[in-house]
């Protein structure tokens, strides 16, 4: 993994040389179809502290890292891209040291570095892109180590030091206010890890959570799983918005979901729905090692109502996810976006609830400053209910509040996050059922700056 710290070298290499031939058009030579390629890239900078309830332990860190990416010159519509990302503790309470109630070590904080290996906290660098892409009139093709456009479920989720990464094929093709996206995609690298998995190995990294019995869920390498295949349609016509995806999860599950948006002057009503079935094979499998059982259908009902007139912002929206068995999507393959879903908050893993949140943001004078407010409240999740309770989450509100600014000018790039989160379980406080999931205040300051 080291040589990978060789590719900022051989980028900076390459961005000098690109100064020589500044002249547009198609390369005339090899030499020229690398040295005329753009380069581009980010610094960040991400403190995170935790404040757990009472006597439970509390953590704080500090990470630093970056990425770098170059892309060739485009040659007869085809191009090389390559990227790679790499992350430092810079300073640290002992995230390996367990709270003394419930021997528990912290989660939040382990995210910014590997939660594959607690101990790692300086190999941290990931060849996240390396690919091939053919790039036509209306649209392009890529097959590689690449980057997504985000879906409604698969995405990059960037809110740590690492994204999501993914490997496979991907297809755009955009006309008019049509865009139609076809991808396959066999290998993962999650969130908050260095590696790179098939999908049998991923899909089970991190927490399995129950079954609906109430076992322990075990279903990590047996799902044999070979990769996700994704369709996705857009269309905008006048006032109305429509999205619908389908992803085919292999030998796991099929989701589909519909969304429509009506925007009629500073008001947009949106809707989403969600339904899911099992793959058969999953009958097959043992009972503590199936990602999903058969008779589970999972469905979700989404509406949001918002107004937008600068410079406020405004919504309410409401999700239920029916009684018709959990909403379940792997954790290792991106986060939910519902209408309802923010930060800390998501529905993966429910059924059988109901989900309102509010939000707001408000923009200042200042070009580029915003401050932006969410409140969300779970109700109808039960701890040691596990038929529609994957993760033994009870019900909670929550309180998102977060500053944003960025710089203009010279400093153009440079930007600043500051992410307050409030979480309180509304009936059981046990130490168990609270650390690393609720009854917490949280505090994020992230320092960027894109290049």
């Amino acid at each position: 993994m080291k040589r990978i710290f060789l590719i900022p070298f051989f980028l900076l290499y390459i961005h000098v040389l690109a100064q020589e031939h500044p002249e547009p058009g198609d390369p005339n030579s090899l030499k020229e179809l690398f040295t005329r390629g753009e380069v581009e890239g980010h610094i960040r900078n991400f403190f995170m502290t935790t404040l757990n309830e009472g006597s439970l332990k509390d953590y704080y860190t500090n990470a630093i890292g970056g990425a770098l990416a170059y892309k060739t010159r485009e040659f007869k519509g085809f191009e090389l891209g390559v990227k790679g990302i790499f992350t430092y503790k810079g300073f640290s309470t002992d995230l390996n040291e367990a709270d003394e109630t419930t021997g528990q070590i912290s989660k939040w904080e382990h995210e910014l570095y590997d939660i594959t290996n607690f101990d790692n906290f300086n190999d941290l660098d990931r060849l996240e892109e390396l690919y091939l892409r053919f790039n036509f009139e209306h649209g392009y093709l890529t097959y590689g180590k690449l980057a997504i456009e985000d879906t409604p479920l698969l995405n990059e989720s960037d809110g740590r030091m690492k994204p999501f990464a993914f490997k496979g094929i991907w297809f755009q093709y955009q006309k008019g206010g049509q865009n139609l996206t076809l991808s396959w995609l066999d290998r993962v690298s999650p969130r908050s890890t260095v590696e790179w998995y098939d999908f049998n190995e991923a899909i089970g990294l991190v927490n399995n959570g129950f079954q609906p019995n109430g076992e322990t869920a075990d279903y990590r390498d047996k799902t044999e799983s070979k990769g996700i295949a994704l369709l996705q349609y857009e269309n905008h016509i006048s006032s109305l918005d429509l999205k619908a995806n389908h992803w085919y999860l292999h030998h796991i599950s099929y989701t589909s979901m519909l969304e429509v948006d009506l925007h009629y002057n500073d008001w947009t009503l949106g809707i989403q729905y969600a339904i899911q079935f099992p793959d058969r094979f999953q009958d097959g499998l043992p009972y503590i090692g199936r990602y999903v059982q058969p008779q589970e259908k999972g469905q979700v009902l989404s509406g949001k109502l918002a107004y937008g007139a600068e410079p406020w912002n405004f919504s309410l929206a409401y999700t239920r996810a029916f009684d018709t068995g959990r909403f379940l999507f792997p954790k290792e393959l991106g986060r939910d976006h519902f209408f309802t879903s923010i930060p800390r908050s998501r529905l993966e893993g429910l059924g059988d609830v109901d989900v309102l949140t509010l939000s707001g943001t408000h923009r200042f004078k200042r070009e580029g400053f915003y401050v932006g407010l969410d409140f969300t409240e779970v109700f109808g999740a039960k701890v040691g209910d596990f038929q529609f309770n994957k993760y033994n989450l009870d019900e909670y509100y929550q309180l998102n509040l977060r500053l944003h600014y960025e710089l203009k000018g010279y400093l153009e790039g440079l930007n600043f996050d500051l992410l307050y989160i409030h979480k309180e379980n509304r009936n059981n406080s046990g130490p168990e059922i609270i650390f690393n999931s609720s009854n917490f205040d949280q505090i994020s300051f992230v320092t960027n700056y894109a290049f």
